[in-house]
């Protein structure tokens, strides 16, 4: 498992990084990060207000935060700056202290701010940026990637297109729903008994009863026991058809949105198994064949895009349609 450095802020240099309160929920705040290129806050005053990035963090639905550096790609902090665009990062509630209706509705209500209370925000923080509500785009990687697909076929008329890098989409799989030896980046398999503590200690209030943000991934042995104990079988109620992009999507008549989805898997993933993204683009070819859908696979573990470039061949041959569709 590689290093990580979550006091590297460094890649964000070209970044002015503004913190809002989009909900609260028992008095438990929950925040986005609003990241706008400082070559805007001299020069606000563009032909155009600048489109909106909306990125979700990885981390199994269960760690991770808005700005963890090292889940944070370049490709999208390079995409905003060369187009003037404004990154919006937020935070959510995480696993197993809340549940997956619990994320999604704070993803709906951030969504809602992003509408309601992101220009007047700007308005007070900068010296004149304004965002154009009307072009946005959504990214996230593995469990970011979940709810970008998410949001996307949420308010497919209203965002422009969708990227997702190794998201979790077949949740209902054997990966996902089965306890079981996995191997993912030569972990140790962890106990039952390691996720059940944790549970205990939130139960007597040894540990907080809401967690949205885990900024030095600390989280991150509890995330790879919860996977390998198989989480979704208990935190994806089979009943509960909005959990499902497969099924949003493959019964259920929703679309994505018609400037276009690009999903990107590697073909060695241990974290999220890439035959996720393969059945979503059969199912899409077979209900949507006029959408425009792309999956590309690349060798790679998960995260094997960590360096990649907005101008390596394979990135900058996916992006070019939805880019355009985004900024038109």
């Amino acid at each position: 498992m590689a290093q990580f450095n979550p006091d590297d802020f460094s890649r964000f240099d070209n970044f002015r990084i503004f913190r809002a309160t989009y909900k609260t929920v028992s008095n438990h705040a929950l925040t986005t990060d609003v990241l706008v290129p400082i070559h805007l806050l001299f020069s606000p005053q563009l032909p155009r207000p600048s489109p909106l990035l909306l990125r979700f963090h990885g981390g199994g639905l269960i760690a991770g935060s808005s700005l963890f550096p090292d889940f944070f790609a370049p490709w999208q902090l390079a995409l905003a700056h060369r187009h003037s665009a404004i990154i919006v990062s937020p935070n959510y509630r995480l696993l197993p202290e809340s549940s997956v209706a619990d994320i999604l509705a704070d993803i709906e209500d951030f969504w809602a701010w992003i509408h309601s209370s992101l220009a007047a925000f700007l308005a007070q923080q900068t010296p004149g940026v304004r965002v154009d509500t009307g072009r946005i785009i959504t990214a996230g990687d593995s469990a970011g990637g979940y709810l970008s697909l998410q949001l996307g076929i949420s308010h497919a008329d209203q965002i422009r297109a969708v990227t997702a890098a190794y998201p979790m989409v077949d949740v209902l799989s054997r990966h996902f729903t089965e306890a079981y030896e996995k191997r993912m980046f030569g972990m140790p398999q962890f106990p039952r008994s390691f996720i059940d503590e944790h549970l205990e200690k939130v139960r007597t209030g040894a540990l907080p009863s809401v967690v949205s943000e885990d900024k030095r991934f600390e989280r991150g042995a509890l995330m790879f026991a919860m996977t390998q104990d198989g989480f979704c079988r208990e935190y994806f109620p089979r009943e509960r058809r909005e959990l499902f992009p497969l099924e949003r999507v493959g019964s259920g008549g929703e679309r994505f949105p018609r400037g276009g989805v690009f999903v990107w898997h590697g073909r060695q993933d241990s974290i999220v198994p890439v035959e996720g993204s393969v059945k979503l683009e059969e199912v899409v070819r077979r209900v949507d064949p006029g959408a425009k859908f792309r999956l590309t696979i690349r060798d790679g573990d998960h995260g094997f895009d960590g360096q990649s470039s907005v101008d390596d061949d394979w990135m900058a041959e996916g992006l070019k349609g939805i880019v355009d569709a985004w900024l038109a």
